[in-house]
């Protein structure tokens, strides 16, 4: 991906802003850049699915079976 100064400069912040960290007049120029570069808007869609998968995966249950060895293996660690 090549980013020019600009880009760079405000790709620093787009994880704050997908967070929801900044404020309205970080957010608005951030969101004005990506809609006139298509590279930034694309690795920002792509940060924003990449989150959504982590945070469904946090909170998906696992198998009973999956806790009790994970259990047992940091009772295993702490002992």
């Amino acid at each position: 991906m090549k980013m020019d100064e600009e880009c760079r400069q405000l790709f620093a912040d787009v994880e704050a802003y997908l967070d929801g960290e900044l404020d309205d007049h970080a957010c608005r120029r951030l969101e004005q850049h990506a809609a006139a570069c298509a590279t930034c808007a694309r690795e920002v869609e792509h940060l924003r699915r990449t989150i959504g998968m982590c945070r469904k995966a946090g909170q998906a249950q696992l198998p009973d079976d999956v806790r009790a060895r994970a259990r047992a293996a940091v009772r295993r660690l702490l002992a």
